[in-house]
């Protein structure tokens, strides 16, 4: 192998220690700007900048996902009803966790089963109850008024 080609290797070596990358990304960024390492590593921390910005940015928007079902499957109601009459209702959460707990236990889970068959043939239903809770009002700005009378006239005077 002749000098230059010693040379290219220990930077692309160079380039791969520092930024962790393989030889071909290296060897790219190297070609890319045109022998220099400094600015081969300049323009590889930047893509790896980028790169980790977008993930963040992505995880945030996942995380907003998750709530925003969390807050509608815990505005969701289950009811049980008969003949239009709610005889019971409670959240969605509480309702499934009722409902693993009779599961797992296998007295209870005959238990239930058996409730259900019974419900079921007394003709009772569940429902899902979607409706969302309405947003609580937010007071966002407050205007304070108070009268004031000038010496000169009697009148009141709105401030």
């Amino acid at each position: 192998m002749n000098e230059e080609m010693w040379s290219e290797l220990e930077k692309i070596d160079i380039l791969r220690e520092r930024m962790g990358v393989g030889y071909d990304e290296a060897s790219k960024a190297l070609k890319a700007a045109g022998g220099d390492v400094i600015r081969a590593l300049a323009d590889l921390e930047s893509e790896q900048k980028a790169m980790t910005g977008t993930w963040k940015n992505r995880g945030r928007e996942v995380w907003e996902d998750v709530k925003d079902k969390m807050e509608a499957l815990n505005q969701t109601k289950v009811n049980l009803k008969r003949r239009d009459k709610t005889l019971l209702s409670v959240s969605a959460p509480l309702g499934a966790a009722l409902a693993y707990t009779f599961w797992r236990r296998p007295g209870l889970r005959l238990l239930g089963l058996l409730g259900a068959a019974g419900a079921a043939l007394a003709h009772y239903e569940l429902e899902v109850d979607k409706t969302p809770v309405a947003e609580p009002v937010v007071v966002t700005d407050t205007v304070i008024i108070r009268e004031v009378e000038d010496e000169n006239d009697s009148e009141p005077i709105g401030i």
